[in-house]
């Protein structure tokens, strides 16, 4: 249960929920954390107490008596589907509304979705952040044989490489993130090259390669933002994936003078969940690649205080196993 900034704690006797007419009740067998979880985690950005969560796969366990095309036992996730109106009218679950992080989620039928039965329940955890991504690629108009730069090797900036190259063919690609593990582990994945966020090595990579058409940027910050104006080639394209929170200060004569298009991404709709389920059953990336730990729901405190530790980061996705 997230209470307040840095406290989430641990309940043994927590209420199960009660499925209305449009619900079902999924057993949560694993629920990833996601980037926006741990913003939230920091600033408080969602009502509390609340149990958070919106990275989930499982069973369910019960059905309401509307709900069609779906069985008892059948393995399944509930994701969110962003309105027009974004969250702020929606059923969110782990935002609006109780989520993952728990023995049950109640979940309406409109964000149920059948995972894929080739993929174990864990890997579907995975689901929502390559539909995030798939959103964001999909907004950002990109061609093949781009040349790209990812802002931020985190989670989310590894599942935009993963698909990237999956889905785009890219010219070269570029991952720019401080910590050496997660570099390391963006090479493995098949970026071009993988350097922390020092001019002198970006540009060394660049005057050999050119400059990117395309960046995604994943970190989150306005440092990132910053290198990201100062990078783009003139025409080019800023994909903004990553959660900010507040303001920052902005050079709005960059985006004249470099003519560039400054898009940003939020969630996903229908369409985008359905074609990451369609690229997790076609096997064309392998989300366990991603997951660097499991840890068990009582320790899920300590699994996000793992995040605020100083020094090198030695992971990249962590799931809490339920």
């Amino acid at each position: 249960m997230f209470e307040d900034v840095k406290k989430i704690t641990y309940k043994e006797d927590y209420p199960k929920p009660v499925p209305g007419p449009d619900d079902v009740i999924i057993k949560v067998h694993y629920c990833a954390i996601c980037g926006s979880d741990l913003t939230n985690f920091k600033y408080k950005m969602y009502q509390t107490p609340l149990v958070i969560g919106h990275e989930f796969a499982g069973e369910i366990i019960e059905l309401g008596k509307n709900i069609k095309g779906f069985e008892i036992g059948d393995k399944a996730t509930g994701i969110n589907i962003i309105s027009e109106e974004g969250y702020g009218r929606s059923k969110a679950l782990g935002i609006m509304r109780d989520g993952g992080f728990a023995e049950y989620v109640k979940v309406p039928k409109e964000y149920l979705f059948h995972t894929p039965k080739s993929i174990s329940i864990r890997d579907c955890s995975m689901l929502e952040s390559f539909a995030v991504v798939l959103r964001a690629i999909k907004l950002s108009e990109i061609e093949n044989n781009q040349k790209i730069a990812i802002i931020g090797g985190g989670s989310i900036g590894l599942t935009t490489l993963n698909t990237l190259l999956s889905e785009k063919d890219p010219n070269y690609v570029l991952v720019i993130e401080p910590h050496e593990f997660l570099r390391e582990k963006a090479i493995e994945m098949g970026a071009t090259d993988s350097v922390p966020p020092q001019k002198n090595k970006i540009r060394k990579f660049l005057k050999k390669n050119g400059l990117p058409s395309y960046i995604f940027e994943c970190a989150g910050n306005e440092k990132s933002l910053m290198l990201a104006l100062d990078l783009i080639v003139k025409g080019g394209t800023i994909m903004n994936v990553s959660v900010f929170k507040g303001n920052i200060s902005f050079p709005m004569f960059l985006i004249n003078s470099k003519e560039i298009t400054l898009k940003g991404s939020i969630s996903h709709d229908e369409e985008d969940i359905k074609a990451a389920i369609e690229l997790f059953e076609k096997k064309k990336i392998d989300p366990s690649k991603l997951i660097s730990k499991v840890v068990p729901l009582k320790d899920i405190q300590n699994a996000f205080e793992e995040f605020l530790e100083p020094g090198d980061r030695k992971f990249i996705k962590i799931i809490v196993k339920i």
